[in-house]
């Protein structure tokens, strides 16, 4: 079996997959260079290879990459440059394409710490713990403003829309149904476009399906994992 490794989004820290690298002995949740040690980088491409490097360096010869948003984009764009080395995808709550509305970079520029609670609301429900609302904000305040603004900009220039059809990796696909940041008709498209892909689409959930609605993510993963093996 391949090693499973987690890949967070925006202005997130590994913190985002606790709840996964709880439930599966042995997985990893990375943090982003600059998230918050180290220097951040600027494309979803150089990420890419970055996890590739992280990937070579702990001796996997292959892996099974779980991304959020930003770390979904990073999964795909690493599964169309190194497809031998993908063992499988779970792509939660991302997009082929991640264009970000201009309202968020002026919020990031004008009306940071303050926005951190605006970006909780539209990132969790209201029904969310209160304690991840918690360590959401926790996340973004380590991360900081110029990288979280970096992330933003890093997704704002993604898009393999016309490249999904190349994906031959197994791939789950998984999408909390009042996901305001990257919406369920992002996720059908995902799974529309790639061959064999399965969709689970929680309900009542939002963008950070995988930390506030634990339970029914996991049980898919496992169920993936076990097709894989």
């Amino acid at each position: 079996m391949e090693r499973l490794l987690y890949v967070h989004g925006s202005g997130a820290t590994q913190d985002s997959f606790q709840a996964q690298v709880d439930a599966f002995p042995g997985s990893d949740a990375l943090s982003l260079p600059g998230h918050p040690k180290g220097e951040a980088l600027t494309s979803v491409g150089e990420l890419a290879d970055w996890l590739e490097k992280y990937i070579r360096w702990t001796g996997l010869r292959r892996a099974v990459v779980a991304g959020n948003s930003l770390g979904g984009a990073i999964a795909l764009e690493w599964a169309l440059r190194y497809p031998a080395d993908v063992g499988g995808l779970i792509l939660i709550g991302t997009g082929a394409r991640l264009r970000v509305s201009p309202e968020i970079f002026d919020m990031l520029d004008n009306q940071w710490p303050q926005c951190i609670d605006k970006f909780a609301d539209w990132e969790l429900t209201k029904t969310a713990p209160a304690d991840l609302r918690a360590r959401f904000k926790q996340w973004h305040s380590l991360v900081g403003q110029k990288n979280t603004r970096l992330d933003f900009a890093t997704c704002s220039s993604f898009d393999v829309m016309d490249r999904l059809a190349e994906i031959e990796a197994p791939t789950l696909i998984i999408v909390g149904t009042q996901d305001e940041m990257t919406p369920v008709k992002y996720s059908r498209y995902l799974h529309d476009h790639i061959k064999g892909s399965v969709l689970l689409e929680v309900d009542g959930a939002g963008h950070l399906v995988m930390a506030e609605r634990p339970e029914p993510v996991n049980a898919a993963i496992k169920n993936f994992l076990a097709r894989l093996a």
